[in-house]
This record gives structure tokens, C-alpha cells and sequence, in this order.
């Protein structure tokens, strides 16, 4: 079975997706659902922005104190990922693991590891009048204060 990133016997095929080698025999084609469900904070203006990106953060990296304008959806494809939120909760991410950020709450995200970069893709729906991430200069219950 192929991997993402890497491949081979470095012990770290807990922390990657599979992205191929899930064809049942005598199929050509399958699809593996990693997230279904009803949503209500997609914005209902036609005019709405979608932004679709990949991320990568470095072993024990964090994010810049931020907030998401717009309903975001996250897929980790490599690693293990932390969003520290302002109110102190800390929600953990791992490998294959899909989730969403709320909208408006601050928070740093941050690669707990301290061998191997989190990689992921990330999708946006936003109003046309906002940004999608709009970054703070600080927040409360800052993980990097402790």
C-alpha cells in the first residue's frame, strides 16, 4: 500500500493516510468517506469565497494567534495536530482525522511532535465582505506563555 509521504519501515505509518491500495479486488474505483455529515455554518450567500489549501507545520511548530471568518474543514494527512483555543480547551488531531475549526474563536495551532511535519488540507467557505483567517496580535491562555 502506498503512502502519502514517506514510505518504508520507519515506524511512522500510524502518523500518514493511506491514499491509495483500497480498491476492492474486481472494482475500479472506491471511495473511502472520511466526513458526512449536515453543516449549517457554510454561508448561504451565492457569492461566498471558497479557499482550499495545504498546510504543513514543522516538528513543534505553532501558528500565529488567529481566527477563522468562515466554516473550515480540516483533513490531516501526516502527524499530529493541536488547536489551542483562547478559552483553554485544546482539541488533538491525528493522521486520517477530518474536523472543524468554529468560526470566530481564536486559538494557535501547533505540531506536538518533535519527529515528523503535520501535513493536511484544509477547506474555506467565507462571506464575499471577510478574510478567511484573520490573525491577533495576542490571546488568552497563549500555550506559548505557559
Amino acid at each position: 500500500m502506498e503512502k502519502l509521504i514517506g514510505s518504508g519501515d520507519d515506524g511512522m505509518d500510524a502518523l500518514r493516510v493511506a491514499l491509495s491500495g483500497s480498491i476492492p479486488e474486481g472494482q475500479q474505483m472506491f471511495r473511502n468517506e472520511l466526513f458526512e455529515r449536515l453543516y449549517s455554518s457554510f454561508p448561504r450567500d451565492p457569492e461566498s469565497r471558497v479557499w482550499i489549501y495545504s498546510f504543513e507545520f514543522l516538528p513543534k511548530a505553532y501558528t500565529a494567534p488567529h481566527l477563522h471568518n468562515g466554516a473550515t474543514l480540516f483533513l490531516l494527512l501526516q502527524g499530529e495536530f493541536e488547536a489551542h483555543f483562547d478559552d483553554g480547551t485544546v482539541f488533538r488531531a491525528k493522521a486520517g482525522d477530518v474536523y472543524s475549526e468554529p468560526i470566530g474563536k481564536i486559538h494557535r495551532g501547533h505540531n506536538p511532535r518533535d519527529d515528523i511535519a503535520a501535513i493536511g488540507i484544509s477547506f474555506s467557505v467565507t462571506a464575499p465582505d471577510r478574510e478567511h483567517i484573520t490573525n491577533v496580535i495576542a490571546m488568552e491562555n497563549d500555550p506559548l506563555d505557559r
